[in-house]
């Protein structure tokens, strides 16, 4: 009776816990930096895709995010930590890039 099944108890595989869905993303935090504001809106967006082409690295894991104030367009990153947001903003300031970091609402 080698290799037989006989009176073999089934095996039982190890339970893996059910999938969860993804979490959406969310940013690591609520602070921004402003690199610019602009009265037109396409502007507004190369600037801010120009400053993330330059700065890349300061920018990791941040939002590009082009916000409306009035008849102003707002050229910002977004989801930064207060000290992701400091670091960036200074490192921009030693390039002479104008920005200002923006705390939460």
């Amino acid at each position: 009776l080698n290799g037989g099944s006989a009176g073999a108890a089934p095996r039982s595989t190890p339970s893996r816990p059910a999938a969860t869905p993804a979490r959406p993303r969310t940013p690591a935090g609520r602070w921004a930096v402003q690199v610019g504001a602009f009265k037109d809106e396409k502007t507004a967006r190369d600037w801010l895709s120009e400053v993330n082409r330059r700065f890349r690295t300061q920018f990791t894991g941040a939002e590009r995010n082009v916000q409306t104030a009035g008849e102003w367009y707002r050229s910002r990153f977004t989801g930064l930590t207060e000290t992701a947001a400091k670091t960036a903003c200074e490192a921009l300031s030693e390039r002479r890039v104008t920005c200002m970091v923006v705390r939460p609402d």
